[in-house]
């Protein structure tokens, strides 16, 4: 496991756009799954590359990103989410949940 779910922390956007809205809450969940089990989304080689010497070395960065299904893009301009674990390294480290605009 990457994540350490107590550290998990969601934008105020992202939430907004979360509330009330079990589909979108499970949209989000999954994409929090899929990048603990190292499933990065759509990033192309370079950051792949990157997460993998993060998680190689235990330290550093992990980016993921997952674009968001038509189905869920009402009242939101944003076509993907990124998820962000700041650093491997430091055992408290936040993993966050955020529109690219967000960063």
């Amino acid at each position: 496991m990457i994540v350490d779910p107590s550290t998990v922390v969601i934008t105020a956007y992202v939430a907004d756009w979360a509330d009330d809205d079990i589909e979108r809450q499970a949209w989000l969940a999954e994409c929090l799954a899929r990048h603990d089990n190292g499933d990065w989304g759509d990033l192309d080689h370079d950051d792949r590359a990157a997460n993998q010497l993060a998680i190689r070395r235990h330290e550093g960065r992990l980016l993921s990103r997952f674009v968001v299904p038509e189905s869920l893009t009402a009242d939101t301009d944003e076509d993907a989410v990124w998820i962000i674990t700041d650093d491997l390294d430091d055992p408290d480290t936040a993993t966050t949940i955020l529109w690219p605009s967000d960063y």
